[in-house]
C-alpha cells in the first residue's frame, strides 16, 4: 500500500470515524475508500480536496508529501481583551464628559439668558433714573416758582 493510501487512512483513525462515517464525511461512495484502503486505487486529487475541505487542520504538506505534522501549526491568536476593556473604559469616560459638557453649556447659556435680563433691567433703571431726576428737576422747578410767588 502506498504511503498517500496510509496518510488518508490515518486521519481516518485519528478522527476516529469508521470506513462508513468517513466516505459520508468526504461525500464519497464506501467501494472508493476500500480501494484506497487495500490499495488497488491510490486517491486522486478530488479526494484530497475534499479531505483538506472537511478538515481544514490537517496539513497539505504531510497529505501530499508525507512532510512535517500532520495537523497544521495553529498562529497564536493575539489576545485583545485588555485593550478592548481598555476601550470600553475609555468610551465611557467620553461619555460621561460629554455629559458634563452638556450640563456646563446649558448652565452658560442660562448665565447668558440671565446676563441679558440683567442688561435689560439696568437700562429700564436707567430711563427710571433719567425719569425721576426730570421729574425731581421739575418739582424743584415748580417749588422755586411757588417760593417767588410767595415774596
Amino acid at each position: 500500500m502506498d504511503d498517500l493510501n496510509k496518510r488518508v487512512l490515518s486521519i481516518m483513525e485519528r478522527k476516529q470515524m469508521t470506513r462508513s462515517g468517513f466516505a459520508t464525511a468526504l461525500d464519497i461512495s464506501l467501494p472508493v475508500l476500500t480501494h484506497i484502503s487495500s490499495g488497488r486505487n491510490k486517491p486522486g486529487l478530488d479526494l484530497i480536496t475534499k479531505i483538506l475541505s472537511r478538515f481544514p487542520e490537517i496539513s497539505p504538506d504531510w497529505l501530499l508529501l508525507g512532510e512535517g505534522e500532520m495537523h497544521r501549526q495553529v498562529d497564536q491568536l493575539v489576545d485583545f481583551k485588555a485593550e478592548i476593556d481598555l476601550l470600553e473604559g475609555l468610551k465611557k469616560e467620553l461619555q460621561a464628559q460629554e455629559q458634563h459638557l452638556l450640563q456646563v453649556l446649558q448652565y452658560h447659556q442660562l448665565l447668558l439668558k440671565e446676563i441679558s435680563y440683567l442688561g435689560d433691567l439696568d437700562a429700564l433703571l436707567q430711563r427710571n433714573r433719567q425719569g425721576a431726576n426730570y421729574l425731581g428737576a421739575k418739582l424743584d422747578e415748580l417749588k422755586s416758582m411757588l417760593n417767588e410767588k410767595e415774596k
